[in-house]
């Protein structure tokens, strides 16, 4: 949800700068197929409920789509939001293989109006319950939003930045750099 969210911002806020909506057909990122490979499998593996010895697998896929997503969003900072969805990124690399996953900080979703409630379901490798122990909880999804309840989230900082990022990348995607000769 809050990927449509951003994507329709991005959007809006393309239009009224003036940028045409058809100029994204003509945006080339180094990396595009790769990106599409790794995005997917990035969301559809959290998808599927694993146990037994196909989690820690999954988990080791899933986390070693970061930082290849990293390096593609390294190789693309010219354009816009794209140093800001890496940051974000690495943020998160950074939290879940500190901890085995995401942590959920329970404060954090009572506070976003949980009623208490913190579900981690059985085979869900992606996030893990935000303890005392936890490691760098300020990373973690621990940010209270007021809208968080509306969307059902509860954002981590590198969350925020991703977000920030899409939205920027959106909105102002050129289609110079990559393989565009410029003329001076």
């Amino acid at each position: 949800m809050i990927l449509v969210v951003c994507l329709v911002l991005g959007l809006l806020l393309r239009v009224t700068s003036g940028n045409p909506i058809a100029g994204l057909s003509q945006v080339r990122l180094h990396g595009e197929t790769p990106l599409i490979v790794l995005l997917c499998i990035q969301g559809a593996l959290p998808l599927v409920r694993m146990a037994g010895p196909l989690a820690p697998f999954a988990y080791s896929v899933w986390l070693a789509t970061f930082p290849l997503l990293v390096w593609i969003a390294w190789r693309n900072r010219h354009q816009p939001g794209m140093l800001v969805m890496g940051l974000g990124l690495l943020l998160n690399l950074i939290v879940v293989s500190s901890n085995g996953g995401m942590p959920v900080m329970p404060v954090a979703a009572v506070a976003a109006g949980s009623h208490g409630q913190v579900n981690i379901l059985v085979g869900d490798f992606v996030h893990v319950l935000g303890l005392s122990t936890t490691r760098l909880p300020w990373l973690a999804d621990a940010l209270p939003l007021p809208w968080a309840p509306v969307l059902r989230i509860v954002p981590s900082p590198g969350d925020l930045m991703l977000y920030v990022g899409v939205v920027a990348f959106i909105a102002g995607a050129r289609t110079e750099g990559v393989g565009t000769l410029r003329s001076t």
